[in-house]
């Protein structure tokens, strides 16, 4: 029940970042709700799986996108694992960690596009990148990350509730 529910919210959100997120853009920077779903499921202790919905997120987006094969993937599951590890080990306040998450994965997905364009030798400048992509990528996706949160974790009520009623 958790990797269908995951996977249909990941359909539903691709469709919203490919339909409504995509044509409001920040300067040149976009939201990714698909990575603050990751990041909001993640951030749920009892998602035992965590790591499925952003292999799956990473095998749709690397499908649908421009971003070279590893890019997205590497930087979903780095953003589920970082997640994972700092609710465990470090936060028991969930707002507050999604918005700290947010932060550092919007920003290491973006290092991890430039390196693997760099490498294929696609040249592009790191500040003009950082202050004309990343940083407006940020500041939309913290504005996301509240409402992305509330509606992952009003979907895992349900499916845990469920889970709780079955044992």
């Amino acid at each position: 029940m958790e990797t269908l529910l995951s996977s249909l919210l990941i359909l539903l959100f691709t469709s919203v970042q490919l339909a409504v997120v995509s044509r409001l853009p920040l300067q040149h920077g976009m939201a990714d709700i698909v990575l603050l779903l990751i990041i909001a499921w993640s951030l749920n202790r009892q998602a035992k799986h965590f790591y499925i919905p952003a292999l799956i997120a990473g095998a749709v987006i690397t499908f649908i996108s421009s971003v070279p094969v590893p890019g997205v993937l590497v930087s979903y599951m780095l953003a589920a694992v970082l997640t994972r590890v700092l609710v465990n080990r470090l936060w028991e306040m969930p707002v507050f960690s999604m918005l700290i998450i947010t932060i550092v994965a919007t920003i290491s997905q973006h290092l991890i596009y430039i390196i693997i364009s760099q490498i294929r030798g696609i040249p592009i400048p790191l500040t003009q990148s950082l202050n004309q992509i990343t940083l407006p990528s940020v500041f939309l996706n913290v504005i996301l990350a509240l409402p992305v949160y509330l509606i992952v974790q009003d979907v895992q009520k349900y499916v845990y509730y469920e889970a709780e009623n079955e044992k």
